[in-house]
């Protein structure tokens, strides 16, 4: 009985199946973001995890952080790979966001003042990191872009296409700094849906779509953000002019460019 009654406990204890796993692998320098952290870990990622949508899963980040998350929905992502959506328990105010694809994957996880990124770092490896939020470039508004009051926020909630058309291209040096396509495509799936999240939070009743997104093969970036803008917003000049031309036919309201350069 006695025996029958540990096995019971330890299975229960063991019942939720941790994302990361431990790892020998080694992580290349040259893949992954460049932002100051305050931690960081390399691991291997059970993808299966997420694909079994189990009801709870252990997010074993830090030897000093372990979380539990409550599936939420297991969906297609704004590029056709999946996105699986969480909340932390214990913690009300949070959101776990994993992008994925074949066997890798982009996530966020935030909570209280903290940002966890999952971002995959070469040789079949990804890397946690717990981001110094302080060390991030500060934003670029102020006060007066704030709305002033509630009439005037609802007035612009519904104010003109609640659809914002994006197409999104980034440069060989952003994909290569991700570690490849699969990876680019898992981090523009984050920015969207993170993008109308916000959105929503901030009751707002607009969303981006994404129409259209691809590489600039071909195309060197400039030494700064603004010549980069210019390469992309000039038509004429020879450098990524067919972007001019996709845009028009996709109908889209923006193009973003994603680039490697840490400039801001």
């Amino acid at each position: 009985m006695i025996t029958l009654l540990t096995t019971l406990v330890l299975s229960c204890a063991q019942s939720t199946p941790q994302l990361f796993i431990d790892t020998n692998g080694q992580a290349d320098a040259s893949i992954g973001s460049q932002h100051q952290t305050l931690a960081s870990r390399t691991v291997a990622v059970d993808l299966d995890v997420l694909r079994h949508q189990h009801a709870v899963i252990d997010l074993n980040v830090f030897a000093n952080i372990n979380l539990s998350a409550q599936f939420v929905a297991l969906e297609t992502s704004p590029t056709g790979g999946d996105l699986w959506r969480g909340k932390l328990i214990g913690h009300g105010d949070s959101t776990v966001l994993f992008a994925f694809r074949g066997d890798t994957v982009m996530g966020t996880i935030r909570y209280e003042d903290k940002m966890i990124q999952l971002e995959y770092a070469g040789n079949d490896v990804h890397r946690l990191l717990l981001v110094d939020q302080s060390k991030l470039p500060r934003c670029g508004n102020d006060l007066s872009h704030s709305i002033k009051t509630k009439a005037d926020a609802v007035a612009n909630s519904r104010a003109g296409n609640p659809e914002i058309t994006v197409m999104v291209v980034y440069t060989t040096e952003a994909k290569n700094s991700v570690g490849g396509s699969p990876q680019m495509e898992n981090k523009i799936d984050i920015a969207i849906t993170e993008t109308n999240d916000s959105f929503v939070d901030s009751g707002l009743g607009h969303q981006v779509e994404l129409v259209y997104y691809d590489e600039t093969i071909g195309y060197t970036e400039a030494s700064t953000f603004g010549g980069i803008l210019d390469d992309l917003r000039i038509n004429g000049d020879g450098k990524i002019d067919w972007v001019h031309d996709v845009r028009n036919q996709v109908n889209a309201d923006m193009v973003d460019l994603i680039c490697d350069n840490y400039q801001y």
